[in-house]
């Protein structure tokens, strides 16, 4: 009996160490990490200089790759849409709602402007992820490259999803391509250490407990680069938002309670006792009397933006301008990118063209990037780094090593004295 006593004790000893352990990396977050990043980040936030705009279009920040309670893995009202979209700025969302059977007809659930906030519905499947701006139905029991004819030849935008899977890269119809992806971004890791990190500290820094998950995804930014040597490849940032990666109770009609675990799944249902009453709040806008949130829309908005340079606020302008490549992304929780631009001057100092466009090479006497915030400015030729700013600063230009070929800019920001990727701009092809 002493044997077991002892062997008992051990293994509670060993649990309770473990534990400790495993939330000694919160715990320091919390109190150093995180408030020194936040110091840093609102440091930065106070050198923001708005540049004179040189494009003769709008920039309307908006999230891509979004699901709501129409895709079988989350429970996302237009409550909770909207209102994350306001409390970060967001002007529009493009959902992906994955189909519940093989016919898929859109417009679907959610449409045009709530709140301010533009919504354009689309659908995520077979690596596709689809917008096609306007009516129509998708039969996904037709070939690939038939349904991307399909949709395309109608007016409508066709992306891949998950740029780390393999997809038909020579399908001639395809327009663009994920080049970050959150969820992509998880797949490196154990999500236990990050779970405990947002036990701790998921309602004061949830942001950057995500960012734990942050590594820059240079494989596919390599891929999507020597795609675009060949034709023009857009590329736009995917936070693949479901909400789904939480703990939530509702009442149910009969007055039972619904726990609804990760991916939005029914895990169990329990009667209200005086034991267990305390955990349940009034209920909120969507229903829910308790949540343990890891993801929100909040944060995943709020994580990395699209920025799209267009005329206005509306489907057609934001859908034609996103196909022309007139974008670029960038981690919003960082700072704010709105102001950023990339173009093209000819001999005259006039504007011949911004990213996404094709400019001919004697309209090309130099390249200028201008950024509200200070950082780090990479030019990329064909892939490559031809050159980086020395210092931090508000602009970049280049006026040697113009030739033929697509370029792109890179912005890093400074943070605990290491630069950090910030902005990605699809590229200005010369020819």
């Amino acid at each position: 009996m002493k044997w077991i006593k002892w062997a008992l004790l051990g293994f509670l000893g060993l649990v309770i160490i473990l534990l400790i352990g495993a939330f000694v990396p919160g715990i320091w977050h919390r109190l150093f990490t995180y408030p020194r990043y936040e110091k840093e980040v609102a440091e930065l936030a106070k050198l923001r200089r708005e540049p004179t705009s040189q494009i003769n279009l709008s920039t309307f920040r908006g999230a891509m790759h979004v699901h709501s309670y129409l895709s079988h893995d989350s429970r996302g009202t237009l409550v909770d849409l909207v209102s994350a979209a306001k409390k970060v700025g967001l002007d529009f969302i493009f959902l992906t709602d994955h189909p519940r059977g093989d016919i898929d007809t859109l417009p679907k659930g959610f449409r045009g402007f709530h709140d301010g906030v533009l919504i354009e519905p689309g659908t995520e499947k077979q690596g596709f992820c689809a917008w096609p701006l306007g009516p129509a139905i998708i039969d996904w029991r037709l070939q690939k490259d038939s349904i991307a004819k399909q949709v395309v030849s109608h007016g409508g935008l066709l992306y891949y999803a998950h740029s780390e899977e393999p997809h038909d890269w020579n399908n001639p119809d395809f327009q663009g391509m994920e080049i970050y992806n959150f969820h992509t971004d998880t797949k490196d890791q154990s999500p236990l250490p990050i779970l405990f990190d947002a036990f701790v500290n998921g309602k004061i820094y949830r942001q950057w407990v995500l960012r734990q998950f942050f590594d820059p995804q240079t494989p596919i930014i390599d891929h999507w680069d020597k795609l675009n040597t060949s034709r023009k490849i857009v590329g736009f940032a995917a936070i693949d938002a479901h909400e789904n990666q939480n703990l939530r109770a509702r009442y149910l009609p009969d007055g039972r309670i619904q726990w609804v675990g990760n991916n939005a799944k029914n895990i169990d249902t329990m009667e209200v006792k005086f034991w267990n009453k305390w955990l349940f709040s009034a209920p909120d806008q969507s229903g829910w009397v308790f949540k343990f949130l890891v993801d929100t829309y909040e944060s995943g908005f709020n994580y990395i933006t699209n920025y799209v340079m267009a005329d206005s606020l509306s489907t057609a302008s934001i859908g034609k301008n996103i196909k022309q490549g007139h974008l670029f992304i960038a981690f919003k929780s960082l700072g704010d990118a709105k102001g950023f631009q990339f173009y093209g001057m000819d001999k005259k100092g006039h504007v011949s063209g911004i990213l996404g466009d094709s400019i001919r090479l004697d309209q090309v006497k130099s390249l200028k990037a201008l950024s509200p915030l200070p950082g780090r400015f990479k030019l990329i030729h064909n892939g490559k780094t031809i050159k980086t700013s020395k210092e931090k600063s508000y602009e970049f230009v280049s006026s040697e090593f113009i030739e033929k070929g697509t370029y792109r800019i890179e912005v890093e920001l400074e943070l605990q004295g290491k630069f950090i990727p910030w902005i990605y701009t699809n590229s200005i092809v010369i020819y």
